[in-house]
């Protein structure tokens, strides 16, 4: 996120939404402040209207006195009947009565009623002493629809009254049953033919034993109206408020990223070497003293990297003279490890390792950091330059294409999120189209990338690298073709006279026996003109691996010349020797050669002469000369069985 978003960022937290957060809260008062001025009129009116009815009642009283003492009603009531007829005459007439009821004592069962049905605010009281039929009278001067009527005139509010449920009068049409209004107590909003109310109902007290309610509302258009005008004026001054912000901020914002792109565009030139044209300072506030360390630092910059220049120059040169001695040296894993620091050290790297395609190669090298991501960097870069996936130390596998892909033969880069790996393929044969693929040279570290100097000089330390191993290798081959028999791969007969001069030098110096074993094939020359020299050469080549599987490590088997072998002994005596001896006669006589032609196998059979020091001889020439003799005893003997060398005779 750049600064200029961040800015804005800080503008949104810190401005807009606080004033979404007060538009809120403000529109959300205003809206409960409308609305309690409303419940407080609409409580305000059913007081006016709870006064109406208690005067409305209270006027009924002496119209209730003057009916219970009617001598005519009190006749009818004393014979049982005539009630209602008299009862008729007395609604309306000069007392204004509008309903008369006549119930049971407890004000339960309605007995007689005359008048109207929408009567209310009524008084009630017992009959007269005396009369035969006792109950409760029950008198109304009021009808439900003046009583609506004359609180809508003094309160302004709508009115609807009620008796069990039922409508009995309203202001308003439409107003249905009272289930639609919901619960009596505070107010609250409701609906009527669409159209929004808020209002209350409350429970009136009326005798009779009947549930007489009224519900005293208004509709909210108006309220509505008054919430939406003050949501309007506080949202046009937030609107002022933040349009003002939005100035400032955009002359802030834009003074600010003017100071820092002078900043970052100085930050730019030095980071393309030009370090020439200072940043402009003025005035003496932060900025002015962030441009006047910006300059120091410039300068010290400047010659600083001059050093580092004159320093990369000759750790340059210190690593030419290094890889010159990686390429003359013959220890190849030290000479990989020493190019895996050199690498590391050189290209300050965090980390990294050689890895082989063969371990016979050289041996895996890791130098610095085990952090994860750094090697798993390595090993994308190491897929990328070499074409094929790295296992463990032992081979590599393809990557599944029909043919293995060639190494590439430049340094390839990877990374992963913050770590950059460098890797550069190890090619012998100085990097030819048939260039052997000897493994993957690579470097990581953080942060930076590399530059195309340290892929340069990666690859010019993989390169001396592999010429130290190609020289060791060269070396290796040398010697061993020096004492190795190229068709057994069985010592020649130089290293055999080296080994026995060696073996009989140890043998008298720790009084340790010796023994030779001498085999000559039977029959060999037969196999070569029969069959071939091909063929002869497979017969000596598997009993050359029979001679192997029956010796120990310390043991010497060897090629003496033609179908001869032989086999050193160190500490082993003549009966050891050929008790051996008599096991390989064995193993190469079940030996079956298979026919170079395919057509059948061939039987072998070999004569085995055994000799030891001291006891059959004391010289190299001598022990050599025992064990051929008895060998030619083996021959003349029949063949195929082993003869013990006569021993020295002692002297008498």
């Amino acid at each position: 996120m750049n600064f200029r978003a961040r800015l804005r960022l800080f503008f949104v937290l810190l401005v807009i939404v606080p004033m979404i957060a007060l538009a809120i809260v403000l529109f959300t008062l205003t809206a409960r402040s409308e609305t309690g001025k409303a419940d407080a009129g609409i409580s305000a009116g059913t007081r006016t209207a709870f006064s109406i009815y208690e005067e409305s009642a209270a006027a009924a009283g002496p119209a209730l006195h003057k009916v219970a003492s009617d001598p005519q009603l009190t006749a009818a009531l004393a014979s049982g009947s005539g009630i209602r007829q008299r009862m008729e005459q007395l609604v309306g007439g000069p007392l204004g009565i509008v309903a008369i009821q006549l119930r049971t004592s407890d004000g339960g069962r309605l007995i007689a009623r005359a008048g109207s049905t929408r009567g209310m605010a009524s008084k009630a009281a017992p009959l007269v002493a005396g009369a035969e039929m006792p109950g409760t009278l029950i008198v109304s001067l009021t009808d439900a629809r003046d009583f609506a009527a004359r609180v809508r005139k003094l309160t302004g509010y709508q009115l609807g009254v009620f008796r069990n449920g039922r409508l009995l009068a309203a202001t308003v049409e439409g107003l249905g049953p009272r289930s639609r209004l919901g619960e009596r107590g505070e107010p609250h909003a409701f609906q009527l033919a669409g159209d929004e109310f808020r209002g209350r109902v409350e429970p009136l007290h009326e005798p009779g034993g009947s549930a007489l309610e009224m519900a005293v509302f208004r509709n909210t258009a108006a309220l509505s109206d008054r919430i939406a005008h003050s949501r309007l004026l506080i949202g046009g001054l937030l609107l002022a408020f933040l349009a003002l912000a939005v100035v400032s901020a955009v002359i802030v914002s834009r003074a600010l990223t003017q100071q820092i792109d002078t900043f970052l565009v100085a930050a730019r030139r030095l980071a393309r070497g030009d370090f020439r044209q200072p940043v402009p300072v003025e005035g003496h506030d932060e900025f002015a003293q962030l441009g006047r360390e910006f300059n120091s630092m410039s300068g010290q910059l400047a010659s600083k990297i001059e050093e580092v220049q004159r320093q990369r120059g000759e750790l340059t040169e210190a690593i030419r003279r290094v890889g010159d001695a990686l390429a003359m040296g013959l220890d190849r894993d030290g000479v990989v490890a020493l190019a895996v620091r050199t690498a590391v050290d050189a290209c300050e790297a965090e980390a990294g390792r050689a890895q082989p395609v063969d371990e016979d190669a050289f041996r895996e090298s890791v130098w610095g950091t085990d952090d994860e991501d750094l090697h798993e960097a390595m090993k994308a870069a190491e897929r990328r330059a070499a074409g094929v996936r790295v296992v463990g130390p032992k081979r590599a596998q393809p990557n599944g294409d029909l043919e293995p892909p060639r190494p590439r033969r430049v340094a390839t880069p990877a990374s992963l999120g913050a770590a950059h790996a460098l890797s550069v393929p190890m090619l012998g044969l100085t990097g030819s189209p048939d260039a052997e693929y000897l493994g993957v040279l690579s470097i990581a570290r953080r942060r930076r990338s590399f530059s195309r100097e340290e892929e340069e000089l990666l690859q010019y330390l993989a390169g001396q690298a592999v010429v130290s191993i190609e020289n060791a290798t060269l070396h290796e081959t040398v010697e061993r073709q020096a004492v190795t028999d190229e068709l057994t791969g069985l010592a020649n007969l130089r290293a055999f006279h080296t080994i026995l001069e060696r073996e009989i030098e140890r043998s008298r110096r720790f009084s340790t026996p010796l023994a030779l074993v001498m085999l000559d094939l039977d029959h060999f020359k037969q196999v070569n003109d029969e069959y071939g020299h091909q063929q002869g050469d497979e017969v000596l080549s598997l009993v050359a691996d029979v001679l192997r599987d029956f010796s120990r490590d310390i043991d010497a088997p060897a090629r003496y010349g033609g179908e001869e072998l032989a086999v050193i002994l160190p500490q082993t005596d003549s009966e050891g020797a050929e008790q051996l001896a008599e096991r390989i006669r064995e193993a190469v006589e079940r030996l079956e050669v298979p026919v170079v032609d395919g057509k059948g196998s061939l039987r072998l059979q070999a004569s085995f002469g055994v000799a030891a020091l001291p006891e059959s001889a004391v010289t190299r020439e001598g022990l050599i000369a025992a064990a051929d003799a008895a060998l030619y005893r083996a021959k003349r003997a029949g063949r195929n069985r082993v003869e013990r060398a006569e021993p020295v005779p002692t002297a008498g």
